[in-house]
């Protein structure tokens, strides 16, 4: 039975794979970085091959539909790329070949001593569409911030990156750079609390706030918490798009999943730039 969900999910990928890369390899997307076919082409079999060589919690999938939204992003926005929780630096070695395509510094956060100790709500959760519950102890997902140097130096764009150590509410609230794409994989809500409170005010308009934990009932909640959202930031909730299965990017047992989510900043401001620009362009 193993081996027939392993054919499955294989002949799944490989049907799918056109349609996911169809965005990726659109011309528009990187052209405005001089990205042609065959070398987004060879930019995803890197990106590939390197998920094998760095050790990843997310997949290259994953790490292709936040290239996408960095190639697409107007040269014209200023603003660097975070990283939260990096683990080994499988992401964030991929997302370093993109900033240095696309002109953009890199700054990875993380306490490179693993998880702190998680709160009472925090030690598990709900995973309602795989109908399982994840558990968390202080120290997982650890890497050296040695190793993370060394893995982004053999494979990616060290000299884009830059290192923060430290758990969040110690390192984030002195940052102030503008950002147009924040990767938030740290499990815990109370760790993702201090990410959004201190980086979501960076974002630029249309900017992407990504999460690798969509699926968790606790995680996607707290998106759509719009107390929280209004005491702390003075805005309403922005819900997150693949809020309790992910984006879909891969099949499964009755629904297309993946762990990947992300909130678009001021998305309805947003809107209506687009519709003024296409009323112009009439």
């Amino acid at each position: 039975m193993k081996f027939l969900a392993r054919m499955y999910r294989a002949f799944a990928l490989l049907v799918q794979l056109p349609i996911l890369l169809g965005v990726y390899l659109d011309r528009e997307t990187g052209r405005e970085y001089g990205l042609g076919f065959f070398r987004k082409l060879g930019l995803f079999l890197r990106m590939q091959r390197n998920t094998r060589r760095v050790p990843s919690a997310s997949h290259v999938l994953e790490h292709l539909s936040m290239a996408t939204t960095l190639l697409r992003m107007p040269n014209s926005v200023p603003g660097c790329v975070v990283e939260c929780g990096t683990y080994k630096g499988g992401s964030a070695t991929n997302l370093s070949l993109i900033c240095r395509i696309t002109g953009r510094q890199l700054h990875v956060f993380d306490s490179f001593e693993g998880l702190p100790e998680p709160s009472e709500r925090d030690r598990s959760h709900v995973l309602i569409d795989q109908r399982t519950i994840h558990t968390y102890e202080k120290g997982s997902w650890a890497g050296s911030l040695d190793e993370v140097r060394g893995n982004i130096t053999r494979n990616g764009a060290i000299n884009v990156v830059t290192f923060h150590r430290g758990y969040f509410d110690q390192s984030l609230p002195g940052f102030h750079e503008p950002c147009v794409l924040v990767f938030a994989d740290v499990d815990l809500v109370d760790s993702l609390e201090p990410c959004v409170k201190h980086l979501w005010p960076l974002l630029q308009t249309g900017g992407h706030f990504y999460t690798h934990e969509a699926p968790h009932l606790e995680i996607s909640a707290f998106f759509f918490d719009a107390p929280w959202w209004r005491a702390n930031l003075g805005e309403p909730a922005p819900g997150l798009i693949g809020a309790g299965t992910g984006l879909g990017l891969f099949a499964g047992p009755g629904s297309f999943h993946s762990d990947i989510g992300y909130a678009v900043k001021d998305a309805r401001r947003l809107e209506l730039v687009v519709d003024h620009q296409r009323g112009l362009e009439r």
